[in-house]
């Protein structure tokens, strides 16, 4: 099991020969499948300076749309997707060829490292994302120019309008009548937004709810957050 800030690799039988990735001084194109805009506004920051394209998709459905037109140098994905499990991503990524040059596997439950793993990513990185350098490590075998910047600070804010649209988006889906696959996808959205922030408060409500199957105290948990949110 893996703990959060530490990222693990993918031990590949030495039979196997992957494509090797395309290095990159100048181009190349990162796609990220990310759900969450905190997560994603924190990519965006951290993948600055690498002088390549940085593609989001939020959806398993639009990430194949996206992998119907061409072939990106390196994808994250997170695992907790609104319309099935970035594993299947993750295992269709493996077995394309040409094969994507890295797949990152990326989630606010560390216990699914293993399962990343085995479906053919190449590193699993837990959320939130702890390390800069460690971040900007794994890129580098692509995008070189990752590795000629000097030390890089992480973002220390949210952006305000990504947080907010996440909570706006966490309370639309514990509101929502889809049925117990939107409740589980909805508590695990706030599971792992609560880490993102750090709020201990949240993620402890994420597990009362789990265990009761009320959701009533989470929800007027996330509407105070978007009480106490500036105003954009």
């Amino acid at each position: 099991m893996n703990t959060y800030g530490t990222a693990l690799s993918r031990h590949r039988d030495p039979g196997v020969m992957p494509m090797p990735p395309r290095h990159h001084a100048q181009g190349g194109t990162l796609l990220l499948v990310e759900d969450s805009h905190v997560a994603s506004d924190a990519v965006r920051l951290m993948f600055r300076g690498a002088g390549a394209r940085l593609r989001r998709v939020d959806s398993v459905r639009a990430a194949r749309r996206h992998l119907d037109l061409y072939t990106p140098d390196a994808v994250i994905v997170d695992i907790g997707l609104p319309d099935g499990s970035g594993l299947d991503l993750i295992a269709m990524l493996d077995r394309r060829r040409p094969r994507v040059g890295l797949i990152v596997a990326t989630s606010g439950q560390p216990d699914l490292d293993d399962a990343a793993l085995n479906a053919g990513a190449d590193h699993f990185l837990p959320k939130p994302i702890a390390s800069v350098a460690q971040f900007r490590g794994l890129l580098a075998p692509v995008f070189f120019n990752l590795r000629q910047q000097g030390r890089v600070c992480p973002p220390k804010d949210h952006d305000p309008a990504a947080l907010r649209d996440d909570v706006y988006m966490a309370c639309d889906l514990l509101q929502g009548a889809g049925g117990d696959a939107q409740r589980a996808y909805a508590l695990q959205f706030i599971e792992a937004l609560g880490h993102s922030l750090g709020d201990a408060a949240i993620v402890s409500a994420v597990m009362l709810a789990r265990e009761t199957g009320r959701v009533t105290d989470l929800a007027l948990m996330l509407r105070n957050r978007l009480r106490g949110l500036p105003l954009i």
